[in-house]
């Protein structure tokens, strides 16, 4: 065996990794998000571990709920990465469809996605952890639709970026939804969180659904203000997301969309 001929076999992808951005950030973000999700919540719980929260119910339905927003933003940004990659992107636009048609057709599937989706993690909640399905099911009917609307708008604002960078972009569709998961609190409350960042979440639409199913859950509290705010964000959020996609769209529509496939 000859070290020369695997180290060539080593520059060959370092060379690559040093000049794709997306496999930098798969690189580096990755093993950050789970330094911060897993530590913030070991802190959170080991200062409440006194209490008598059922901390198991919490999380699995904060891994549900977040489910919701993550999962619908990657639906969102996965349809027009799959025409991109199908090169099917010029066909598909050259047909009458409109491109609010097209975005009501994504959203409209989302939402049947996201709804099995939910089914589905309910079922494996029951199966392996015995929580009551009503319980399960009132959570996510309060909480859900504005965390769906919330992932909605962040796939948009990812295609933004796919429709101005092409397929080259599609790992910060993954990278983006994910982003904001430990800064707005959706495994553990916002007051773990270093106080300048605390201020950062309070902007997001996600971050007073989680406190408000945490608050309901651990509290007893009325969630009715958190979901309220999160509702009014999520339409804020989603109406810009969608304008600015429809005027990047447009635009690269003008310049010709052949080109996102190269």
């Amino acid at each position: 065996m000859e070290f020369t001929h695997c180290w060539a076999v080593v520059l060959r992808h370092a060379r690559l990794w040093m000049r794709d951005v997306n496999l930098i950030l798969v690189t580096l973000y990755w093993p950050l998000l789970d330094v911060l999700i897993w530590g913030f919540i070991g802190s959170w719980m080991q200062r409440n571990q006194n209490t008598s929260a059922d901390y198991t119910a919490i999380c699995l339905f904060a891994i549900l709920l977040w489910q919701t927003t993550a999962r619908s933003s990657i639906i969102v940004a996965s349809t027009f990465i799959e025409e991109i990659m199908a090169n099917n992107l010029v066909n598909l636009f050259s047909l009458p469809l409109r491109i609010s048609e097209w975005i009501s057709g994504v959203i409209l599937f989302s939402s049947i996605l996201i709804s099995f989706t939910n089914l589905y993690c309910m079922g494996l909640i029951y199966l392996f952890y015995n929580i009551p399905v009503f319980k399960m099911l009132w959570v996510t009917l309060l909480f859900a639709p504005p965390l769906f609307l919330s992932g909605i708008a962040l796939g948009f604002f990812c295609l933004q970026i796919i429709v101005s960078l092409g397929k080259r972009a599609q790992e910060l569709a993954f990278i983006l939804s994910w982003f904001f998961a430990p800064l707005c609190g959706a495994f553990y409350p916002l007051d773990i969180l270093p106080e300048w960042i605390q201020q950062i979440s309070y902007c997001f639409p996600m971050a007073y659904a989680f406190e408000g199913m945490r608050n309901y859950m651990i509290h007893s509290i009325n969630p009715a203000n958190y979901i309220i705010i999160s509702y009014a964000l999520s339409a804020v959020y989603l109406a810009v997301a969608v304008a600015l996609f429809i005027f990047f769209f447009n635009r690269t529509k003008i310049k010709g969309l052949a080109r996102l496939s190269d």
